[in-house]
C-alpha cells in the first residue's frame, strides 16, 4: 500500500482528478450521469455562487477578472511526498474550454524560513508545508505557491494522486493509446523505478502509464520534455474518453483518491461541459528558462511573459463576442 493509500481519508475527500481525469471523469463522466439520470436542469443559479477560493481570492488578478466564470483546479502529481506534476486546470464554464498550465516541479520558489537548495524548488512545497497523514494542509500551501507563481490567481479545488492511482484507473479504463516518441529505458532502484518502453503507436497499460509520464532522461529539455509528453497524454486521454465504462472508472477514481471537491459540484461542472471537444482544450508552458543558482538546478519563471499568458487565458470571450 502506498503513502497516499495509507492516508487517512477527510469527510470532505470525495474524488480525485488527475490530470487527464479532470476532463474524463469531471466533464466527460459528469455528462453520463447527466445523461444516463436526467441531471440536467437540477442545478440552478450561477455555479460560481460560493465559490470561495483556497489561494489568491484578495490578488490583483482575482479583482482584475471577479467576473470570470472560470474554476480553477490544482492538479498534483506526489511521488515520495514530492509534487513532481503540478499543473492548474482553468475550466471556462462559459466559453466551453479548458486551459492546463504546466508549473514545472523544479521552478524557484523562494522561502527563506527553509534553509537548503532543495526547499527552494516549489515540488518541496507540499512536503514541507504538510503530512501523510493530513495532505490538505501542503495541498493548500501548494495552491498558494501556485498561484503566487500565476500572477495571483485564484485557486478553488485541489486533487492530489500517487503513481498507484495512476495505474489502477488506467487500468480501469482498458489503456490509453499513445505513440511512444522514443525507446524508453532507465532503472533507479532507490525510486524504485524501472522504465522500459519501446517507440511507436501502442496501448499503454497502467504500468507502462506510470512509466511513460516519469521518463525524463532522453528529453534534450530534461523535466521540459516530460512535461510536454504529460500534457500530450492528457489530450490523447481525452480524446480516447469516449465511449468509456464510466460507473467503473468513477468507482476506482473514488476508492483512491484526495480532494477538496464534493461529487456534487463534479457532476455540476459536468453539466455545464456537455458538447465540449478535444480541440476545447489547449495546453499551457509556464515561460521561463533553466539556470544554476548557489549549486542547484532551478526553472526561473519570466514573471513578464507569465503575466502575458495569463491575461491571454483570462481575457478570452465567448465566441459571439470576439468582433466587437
Amino acid at each position: 500500500m502506498t503513502t497516499a493509500n495509507k492516508r487517512k481519508k477527510r469527510p470532505f475527500i470525495r474524488i480525485f482528478l488527475p490530470v487527464f481525469l479532470i476532463l474524463i471523469v469531471v466533464f466527460a463522466g459528469g455528462m453520463f450521469l447527466i445523461d444516463k439520470y436526467g441531471f440536467l436542469g437540477l442545478f440552478g443559479g450561477d455555479i460560481m455562487d460560493g465559490l470561495v477560493p483556497i489561494a489568491g481570492e484578495d490578488s490583483d488578478f482575482a479583482r482584475k477578472y471577479e467576473d470570470s466564470k472560470r474554476i480553477n483546479i490544482l492538479v498534483l502529481g506526489e511521488n515520495q511526498g514530492l509534487t513532481d506534476t503540478i499543473m492548474l486546470a482553468s475550466f471556462d464554464t462559459e466559453i466551453k474550454r479548458v486551459d492546463l498550465i504546466s508549473v514545472p516541479r523544479d521552478t524557484y520558489y523562494e522561502r527563506p524560513d527553509y534553509p537548503g537548495a532543495a526547499l527552494q524548488k516549489i515540488n518541496s512545497v507540499f512536503k514541507s508545508e504538510g503530512s501523510a497523514d493530513d495532505p490538505e494542509q501542503g495541498a493548500v500551501a501548494m495552491a498558494r505557491a501556485v498561484s503566487d507563481v500565476l500572477c495571483g490567481v485564484p485557486i478553488h479545488f485541489y486533487d492530489i494522486y500517487s503513481d498507484d492511482d495512476i495505474k489502477k484507473i488506467v487500468d480501469a479504463m482498458g489503456g490509453i493509446e499513445i505513440d511512444v516518441p522514443m525507446n524508453m529505458k532507465y532503472t533507479d532502484k532507490k525510486q524504485n523505478l524501472y522504465i522500459d518502453l519501446k517507440k511507436g503507436k501502442q496501448t499503454l497499460n497502467g504500468d507502462q502509464a506510470v512509466q511513460f509520464l516519469r521518463y525524463r532522461k532522453g528529453y534534450k529539455m530534461g523535466d521540459l520534455g516530460r512535461v510536454e509528453a504529460q500534457q500530450s497524454f492528457m489530450k490523447e486521454a481525452f480524446k480516447q474518453s469516449i465511449g468509456l465504462g464510466f460507473p467503473k472508472v468513477a468507482k476506482t477514481v473514488m476508492d483512491n483518491v484526495e480532494s477538496n471537491m464534493a461529487g456534487k459540484m463534479a457532476i455540476r461542472i459536468g453539466s455545464e461541459a456537455v458538447g465540449m471537444k478535444a480541440k476545447d482544450m489547449k495546453t499551457w508552458m509556464t515561460p521561463g528558462e533553466a539556470k544554476m543558482m548557489n549549486g542547484a538546478s532551478y526553472y526561473i519563471v519570466d514573471e513578464s511573459k507569465t503575466e502575458d499568458m495569463m491575461n491571454k487565458i483570462f481575457s478570452m470571450k465567448p465566441p459571439e463576442d470576439k468582433n466587437k
